[in-house]
């Protein structure tokens, strides 16, 4: 290599002598072959040309013995849901009243799915006096619950804003004198009252919960307040030293004693920190107001608690007095006849269409595929690639609804891979993989397009690495280790 850019630097030096020497140039046309090929110089780029070529070789063959690039492993599969689907099925056999979904339709939780028009035969007067019974612990369990209420603001044992765990999980009575709150108001078997003095406590427990949710959500808006301010006050106290220095720095570039590329650094400095100074006082104002309407959520929870129970406590004295024997089959009635969904998702194998038909006990009627903040990926994984796949390995996603190359990938992780081989008719001996999407939409067309259960997709993990020249190689040796041994 040192001879050829000795020669090359020399030919370059003796350019202008080319084609010349003690006779010029024209006289060389009229001489015989032999003569003019003697006085012509060879032309240099034949030379230039393979050595070029020589060394785009070298070149090529260094970077395929040291270049490497990332081994994908494949798989092909569909999107499922991230947790079990959810069977809907009736408590008893009935005939079908109203059918409010379709196949593929999407419900919330608590949504009516199916009504069934079932009708009480008889209610006999035990069950009439278990009602009166019941509403009767009802009046005395809320009497109780405004008590302790009461007891708790009059003794100022509220959860407090820095949280101290004496306040917030101490007892203010204990079980046995709840108890005896509602002992005194009826002489009931001990099993009623333990039931309804538990339900009351259990409604005790999620006001405090309520309460306690609401005093951290404050404080929490307060510290934030509080290190925003820092930012803040760091911000203004860097800000004009900032924009001193690029005002300086801006006279030096106009004066050509400065590079451009300083100043426009600098400034790009003192914008950001304007900007970012904006942001934390927006910030600011946004975090006061969250801080009062936390506020206002803990004055509006022990009004709105103390209303409610006031209001239970009037309704329960009028159900004493006004339940019948019609409004024990209608609260019946109305528990069982409509089927809800259990959660928010999608109906899907919809087995029933006929009004008037008749759903027998514990029938499949539909299936709900719930609706997940991270939907999974299922897919079948090749028996060669089996053996550098494992556990929390990233992964990305192509949706074969939507091109990747327009769209994009979706990140993804490696939950689970099963521990024996399924036998595939198309693959053969394959793997069950399933991987956690790290969101469930898409940017489609300047929107968000959810994904849904069902979506055809590609998965793509890294594997491992490897040179260039052994993808070339691994043929011949494959072929070198496996041929020539018959017999």
């Amino acid at each position: 290599m040192t001879n050829f850019f000795e020669l090359l630097r020399e030919a370059w030096q003796e350019r202008g002598k080319l084609g010349d020497g003690s006779k010029q140039q024209s006289l060389s046309e009229f001489m015989p072959a032999a003569l003019e090929l003697q006085e012509t110089p060879p032309n240099p780029l034949v030379r230039w040309l393979a050595w070029t070529l020589i060394t785009l070789f070298i070149l090529t063959l260094l970077w395929a013995i040291f270049g490497k690039v990332d081994v994908v492993a494949s798989a092909e599969g569909k999107i499922i849901p991230g947790s079990r689907v959810k069977q809907i099925q009736p408590l008893d056999k009935g005939v079908i009243k109203a059918i409010h979904v379709k196949e593929g339709q999407y419900v919330k939780e608590g949504d009516p799915l199916i009504e069934l028009d079932r009708t009480i035969t008889a209610a006999d007067q035990a069950r009439m006096q278990q009602e009166l019974h019941n509403a009767s612990l009802n009046l005395a369990g809320s009497e109780a619950l405004q008590a302790l209420i009461a007891d708790q603001q009059h003794n100022n044992q509220q959860p407090q804003k820095n949280h101290q765990k004496n306040n917030q999980h101490k007892k203010p009575v204990a079980a046995s004198e709840l108890a005896l709150v509602i002992d005194e108001k009826l002489t009931l078997s001990a099993s009623e009252i333990l039931l309804h003095q538990q339900k009351t406590w259990e409604q005790w427990q999620q006001y405090q919960a309520q309460l306690s949710s609401l005093h951290s959500a404050l404080t929490k808006a307060q510290s934030e307040k509080i290190a925003n301010l820092e930012t803040i006050k760091k911000l203004e106290q860097t800000l004009p030293m900032v924009t001193k220095r690029a005002a300086a720095l801006h006279s030096l570039y106009q004066k050509k004693m400065a590079s451009e590329a300083e100043y426009l650094e600098l400034e790009q400095q003192r914008i950001e920190r304007t900007q970012d100074l904006a942001t934390q006082q927006q910030i600011q104002q946004q975090l006061i107001a969250a801080i009062n309407e936390a506020q206002q959520q803990i004055n509006a929870l022990k009004a709105d608690t103390s209303s409610k129970l006031l209001a239970q406590i009037a309704d329960s004295r009028n159900q004493l007095a006004t339940i019948t024997e019609e409004l024990v089959k209608a609260r019946d009635m109305n528990d069982k006849q409509i089927l809800y969904a259990p959660v928010s998702g999608y109906v899907q194998q919809l087995a029933v269409n006929t009004i008037g038909g008749v759903v027998t006990e514990a029938q499949q009627l539909m299936i709900m595929v719930p609706e997940e903040e991270n939907l999974e990926v299922q897919v079948m994984l090749g028996n060669q690639d089996i053996g550098f796949v494992q556990s929390d390995m990233p992964a990305e996603i192509k949706i074969h609804t939507f091109p990747f190359t327009k769209y994009g990938l979706i990140d993804a992780t490696v939950t689970h891979i099963s521990d024996d081989a399924i036998l595939d008719e198309k693959l053969g001996l394959v793997y069950a993989m399933h991987l956690k999407m790290h969101k469930r939409t898409i940017r489609v067309e300047a929107k968000d397009v959810k994904l849904i259960p069902g979506m055809a997709v590609t998965a793509e993990l890294k594997t491992t690495q490897r040179r260039v020249i052994e993808y070339f190689m691994s043929p011949l040796l494959k072929y070198k280790q496996e041929s020539i041994r018959e017999r």
